[in-house]
This record gives C-alpha cells, structure tokens and sequence, in this order.
C-alpha cells in the first residue's frame, strides 16, 4: 500500500517538476525575447533631422557655427540617444547594427572636422600655437567608438574609459573652445584657403567612402543575403549628416568669402546632392547587381549622389584656389 502511495507521489512529484521546468523555460524565453524587442524598440533612433540645432544660427554670441553643429551632434548621439556602439551582447543595443555603424560614420566625420579644427581654422598660421581645448577634442573623438568598459585587448583585468566618457570630455572641451571664441579669447580663422582647406579633407573622406562602396559591389555575396551591406550603407548615410550639419555651419562662419567667391548656388547643389543621399532610406538594404531588373542596389544609389556631392566640393575648392 505504502509503495503505491509512494510510487504516485514520486509520479505526481515528476510531473510537477517537468510542468514547473517546462513554464521556467518559456518564461525565461519570453522574457528574453520581450526584452531585446522592447529594448530595441525605446532604443533605436536613427535621428537624420537635417534641420537639427539650426535654430541656434540665429544666435549671434556663438563663436563659430560650424563648431556649434559639431556639438550638437556629438551631445545628441552620446547624452540624448543611447550610445549603443560599444554595447555588450547582453542589452538590446548590441542587436542594432544600423544604428551602431550610423553612429560611428557620424562620429567619424566629426573627428576629421575636429582635426582640421585643431590644425587649421584655429591657428593663424602654421607656425602659431595649438589650443589646448581643440587638442583634447582632436584626441577624445578619434577614440575607438565600440569601446567599453573592458576591453580584452586592452586589458584582461583593468577596466578602461568608455567611449561615451572620452567623446562627452571631447564635448567638454568643444563647448569651452566655442565659448572662448564667442569672447573673442579664442582664434577662428575665416580665411578662403581655411575653408578649402576643410572642404578638401570632407572630399578626401567621401571618396574613401565611395572606394567602399565600389569594393562592396564587386565582392558583395549576393542582393539581400549581403548582410553587410546595411552596415556599410549606415556608415555612409552617418558621415553624410554629419557633413551636411557641418557645411551648414561653415556656410554661415565663411557667408563673406561663399559671397566674395560667388560660390552660393554652387554650395546650393552640393546641399541637394547631400540632401538626396540622407533620404535614402530603404527597409531593407539591397546588394543586388545594379542592372538587377528586380531590386534596387542600394548602395549603389548612395554612391551617386555621394560622388556627385564630392564632384560639387571639388567645383567649390577649384573656385577657391582661384
């Protein structure tokens, strides 16, 4: 008699436990899934505003409106959205790819606009002193963007700085720099050779882009099963805002030579081609041949208007050389 009670608490014990392991594993599988598709839901912001902090061109104690794009731009994407570029497996950020290589095309061209800063518009000449706040924004932004707390390669046991913290110092210092010029306590110099100076690295860059693009094409694995596409298109469409709010800034900080040079419908069709290429923004992001009767290349759309704006710049610093 006791056996067989025995036997059906054991059954009954048996059942329970699998029902039990059984509801662990779809919660715990539930929850998983619930929290990297509302995780990436609150996450994701892809923000290609052209008409971002333009309002703050109106202001006129600002030192240079370039520099106060450059702000802007690195505020918004560190502070105001999630830096997700350097975020580990385990939060909703690391799934989204676009983003992250959005991120770092926007990151990347404000570096390159912060070196010419730093080398170029600040100085008198060649010869004159760096400013010491632009030094530190020229090092902070060209810090590895998928930087975390702990890096293997750097250390296996220290933590390091992460890459918000060194952009957010770089950030620091760009303010304090735009603050000082707005005084008059710091150099910005609205000279033509300056702004052909920038305009040239801007070129050099999206033609770096557009050799990728290229490369891409010839040895993508096929249309839509090229998954790496998309994070090259981002890439791309990252520097592209990033230089359009730049060059809407030099327009305004360099309004006399862009008006002395009689270059402003140029700078007009080089914003449109800029403007075009922003808007590209497919759902999903085709490698296909370009002739494909089907389906769109889409990066190969992107590199048009990127070398048609590079062929613009080129037009612009031809005019300034004159």
């Amino acid at each position: 008699m006791w056996k067989k009670i025995k036997s059906v608490f054991a059954w009954l014990r048996e059942k329970i436990t699998l029902k039990v392991a059984r509801w662990i594993g779809v919660s715990l599988t539930a929850f998983v899934f619930f929290y990297y598709l509302i995780g990436m839901v609150v996450v994701e912001n892809i923000n290609d505003d052209k008409n971002y902090a333009t309002d703050r061109m109106a202001d006129s104690t600002i030192g240079s409106y370039a520099v106060e794009m450059s702000i802007a731009m690195i505020d918004r994407e560190v502070n105001h959205h999630s830096w997700i570029s350097n975020d580990p497996w385990f939060k909703p950020g690391a799934l989204l790819d676009n983003m992250a290589h959005y991120q770092k095309g926007l990151i990347s061209a404000n570096a390159i606009f912060a070196i010419e800063l730093k080398d170029q518009l600040s100085r008198t000449r060649g010869s004159s002193q760096v400013d010491e706040n632009l030094r530190e924004v020229a090092s902070g932004v060209n810090y590895a963007p998928d930087r975390w707390y702990w890096d293997p390669s750097v250390s296996i046991f220290l933590f390091v700085a992460p890459a918000e913290k060194q952009y957010n110092s770089a950030l620091n210092n760009l303010k304090k720099y735009n603050q000082r010029l707005g005084k008059g306590e710091a150099t910005f110099e609205r000279r033509s050779d300056n702004l052909l100076s920038t305009l040239d690295k801007f070129s050099l860059d999206m033609g770096s882009s557009s050799d990728s693009i290229m490369k891409k094409i010839d040895n993508g694995i096929g249309c839509v099963l090229d998954t790496k596409a998309d994070d090259l298109f981002y890439d791309v469409k990252g520097r592209s805002y990033a230089y359009w709010l730049l060059l809407k800034g030099l327009r305004a900080d360099f309004n006399k030579v862009i008006t002395d040079k009689d270059i402003g419908s140029s700078w007009d069709l080089l914003e449109q081609s800029l403007s075009a290429l922003i808007d590209l923004d497919p759902m999903i992001v085709s490698n296909c041949d370009v002739d494909d009767f089907l389906f769109q290349n889409h990066i190969s759309a992107q590199g048009f208007y990127l070398l048609r704006a590079r062929t613009q710049l080129k037009e612009i610093t031809n005019i300034l050389l004159k």
